[in-house]
């Protein structure tokens, strides 16, 4: 297990082969297994396998094309609509229909989504997360006819890997593991553990000689001026997003 986690690779092509039904069964079961708060369960997974419906998901997913590829798209949900209706059928006092029911539904989700994630690859398939989950919410809660108390947090697209990447470099561990308390690195540490990641990452994107082109346009010559301009994740597009977040949430009831 440890071995799988540390050789992970997005995949983002695929091949034809369908899923077995009954593979796709155990993966589902394994989530069911994952730790979810006070054993709640407030999540929901959608499986998308019909061409009409992937292509609406394409849409919502900014048109990429691993969604088409997939022979099967997990959308994993925040649920708390399932809870208020057992809730509601018992006459007891009804609760979870605010922000705080939401974060516990949407960690519950990302828990469950990890560990099909895990069981997925260990049976050969390939998984991809779909980080563009949050920027369509609105437009997927409406494809995939969920109610008031449901919100999609993350989708994972599921097939028979068609390409075998490299592995992807990552921060190193002293970046993400702290002793005790929080350390704010200084701006020479930031510099020298960020180095080799900065130049991975720039050669990585200039490789693409028409986005080097577009980049070279903008003036934009190193990585972090990239990750916040209008071709990565720009300021207006988190702003955009979140404003829609917001209102999307006080929509499906999940915000006081």
């Amino acid at each position: 297990m440890i071995d799988l986690a540390q050789n992970h690779r997005s995949i983002r092509s695929f091949t034809e082969e369908p899923i077995e039904e009954s593979i796709l069964n155990d993966l589902l079961l394994a989530g069911l297994r994952s730790s979810s708060s006070g054993n709640m369960q407030t999540w929901s997974v959608i499986v998308t396998k019909d061409n009409e419906n992937k292509t609406k998901l394409y849409e919502a997913h900014v048109r990429q094309g691993m969604v088409l590829e997939a022979p099967v798209v997990l959308t994993f949900c925040a649920d708390v609509f399932r809870m208020r209706e057992w809730i509601r059928v018992n006459k007891a006092k009804q609760s979870f229909d605010d922000l705080l029911g939401f974060l516990t539904g949407a960690v519950d989700a990302a828990i469950a989504a990890q560990t099909i994630s895990l069981a997925a690859e260990s049976v050969g398939l390939g998984i991809c997360y779909m980080g563009t989950t949050w920027w369509a919410a609105d437009k997927i809660i409406e494809i995939l006819g969920l109610p008031k108390g449901v919100f999609p947090v993350t989708s994972l697209v599921v097939g028979y890997p068609a390409e075998n990447p490299e592995l992807r470099d990552r921060l190193p561990l002293e970046l993400v593991m702290h002793h005790e308390k929080y350390h704010h690195l200084s701006d020479e540490e930031i510099r020298k553990t960020h180095a080799k990641r900065e130049q991975n990452a720039w050669s990585r994107y200039t490789a693409n000689e028409k986005l080097h082109a577009k980049l070279k346009e903008e003036g934009i010559t190193h990585v972090t001026q990239f990750y916040t301009s209008k071709f990565k994740y720009s300021k207006e597009l988190h702003e955009r997003v979140s404003k829609m977040l917001i209102e999307t949430l006080k929509e499906q009831g999940l915000w006081l």
